[in-house]
């Protein structure tokens, strides 16, 4: 099983990276709705739970973020993290969806996606800023 977190505050998902790690989920991590749709769009990069804040900062919310990755993953399982839940406004949940509300303890939401497939090795996955940049150019 491998996550996609998405978080663009770089204090949160280092965090969560590490509460990831130490529950040794796969992962890969980026800063925006941008990056990780470049990696949900590379069918060599197998994501199947997306891990997402919903406030992004500029470009997509994690909610259209989320959208659109279904459109290319549909049944793709969603956690959304968020401290503005006015934002779920009119949003139906669909199946496979799960919300964390700020502030919330990472190894619950870790061990919620750990449960939610078999847990591997703990690998290097995280991406970091150049290597994202790489990664990107490359798809």
């Amino acid at each position: 099983m491998t996550v996609l977190l998405v978080e663009d505050d770089l204090i949160v998902r280092l965090t969560l990276a590490d509460f990831f790690e130490e529950a040794r989920l796969n992962f890969l991590e980026v800063g925006n709705a941008e990056d990780a749709l470049a990696i949900i769009g590379n069918p060599s990069h197998s994501i199947d739970v997306l891990v997402t804040d919903l406030d992004l900062g500029a470009g997509d919310n994690g909610l259209v973020l989320a959208s659109k990755a279904r459109q290319v993953r549909p049944g793709l399982t969603v956690i959304y993290q968020t401290g503005s839940p006015e934002m779920f406004a009119g949003h139906s949940f669909l199946p496979g969806e799960r919300v964390y509300y700020k502030p919330f303890d990472p190894r619950a939401l870790a061990a919620t996606v750990a449960l939610l497939g078999e847990k591997r090795p703990a690998t290097r996955r995280r991406q970091r800023l150049a290597a994202r940049r790489t990664l990107a150019s490359n798809l």
